[in-house]
């Protein structure tokens, strides 16, 4: 049980009380630019709270690493709540764990997910926001149609790592629920009357045992799909090297990446000698080897959140791939990338004594 509460009037009006209340002196939540486009927006209490959008159906960037682009050197100097759905949580905890982002001060307000439209759909049809049937779809605990494949295969839409919690799913209004003492310092601060509730409703379970369904047959399908060198080249044999999905990737931090560094700028004598070798030089070179490479450096901590496959030009199932993979990779780690500060990142972890099943 939680201290819950019936949000008074809308989502909106809800968030834009934090800040006329002075329980917060800024607000990062998505907002309406034009046309049915979406932004994430840091606003001051004394800023325009017209547009809020926190339920809208897209993902314009990654929330989690939008806030550590303001919190990586330090923390926030003042109170700051922050709207997020569960994997830019999990994201931001990530980050916070790789020295690339701060917590204090901040309040974190996670939103029950039913997963995202690809950005594609936003673009082409200007001006549809597409929330009427995407909150049907939750009123009845459904998985919305036509959102990205790795959201129709998220188990882990329910907010962890929060100070609040919006429910939607199964629901007519939504319901905030206070989990910590930062989250109830809120509630005190906008004079809202809380009582004890469930934070989630039947209809969210059975959401969960469908997309648990949905992650099953997606794991499946792309193991199979990505099998052997051939499988991969067949799905990563599209890429142009953009390098676009590591651009988005919340994980993918690093300032200077190795794959774009001088390493792998060739002489002249490199390219003809491969020539001659191989009758024939698939250009740009490498390009299996930097997803690859990726791979490694990320998979115990990919979130699952799809950015790269929305930002893929070739329309490759980048996310679907990791998810795959990072699957596999963090079970075996027994980690969950985002669940808890406390839990150590394995690739910065030593252990005199682990894996000793592959020594035998």
């Amino acid at each position: 049980m939680a201290r819950t509460a019936e949000v008074p009037q809308d989502l909106g009006s809800f968030l834009a009380s934090l800040l006329e209340s002075g329980a917060v002196d800024a607000l990062m939540c998505p907002k309406f630019l034009s046309e049915g486009k979406v932004a994430h927006a840091l606003i001051p209490r004394n800023g325009s709270r017209e547009g809020l959008a926190p339920l809208f159906p897209f993902m314009p960037a990654n929330g989690g690493r939008v806030v550590s682009r303001f919190t990586t050197e330090d923390p926030v100097d003042r109170p700051v709540a922050v709207v997020l759905r569960p994997c830019e949580i999990r994201a931001l905890v990530e980050l916070v764990k790789l020295e690339q982002a701060h917590l204090e001060n901040l309040y974190i307000i996670g939103l029950e997910c039913g997963g995202v439209y690809p950005m594609e759909k936003m673009t082409k049809e200007k001006g549809e926001t597409h929330g009427e049937a995407y909150l049907d779809a939750l009123r009845k605990g459904q998985v919305p149609q036509g959102v990205r494949e790795v959201c129709r295969a998220c188990d882990l839409f329910q907010p962890t790592g929060a100070d609040v919690v919006i429910s939607i799913i199964g629901r007519d209004k939504p319901q905030v629920a206070f989990l910590t003492e930062k989250g109830l310092e809120l509630a005190s601060k906008i004079g809202l009357e809380t009582q004890e509730g469930e934070v989630f409703t039947p209809q969210s379970q059975a959401l969960l045992e469908a997309k648990a369904a949905n992650k099953t047959k997606l794991l499946e399908s792309m193991k199979e799909r990505i099998k052997g060198y051939q499988g991969l080249l067949e799905v990563f044999g599209k890429c142009i090297g953009c390098h676009n999905c590591s651009k988005v990737c919340p994980i993918c931090y690093c300032k200077d990446c190795f794959f774009e560094s001088a390493t792998f700028d060739y002489e002249p004598l490199s390219y003809t000698q491969r020539v001659d070798k191989k009758g024939a030089l698939r250009v740009p070179m490498d390009t299996i080897l930097f997803h690859l490479g990726r791979m490694t450096h990320m998979a115990t901590s990919c979130v699952a959140c799809g950015m790269c496959e929305d930002a893929c030009p070739m329309g490759i199932p980048v996310a679907q791939v990791f998810k795959t993979v990072g699957a596999d990779v963090q079970e075996l780690f027994e980690y969950l990338p985002g669940r808890s500060l406390q839990e150590e990142l394995p690739l910065t972890t030593y252990r005199p004594v682990e894996f000793t099943e592959v020594e035998e």
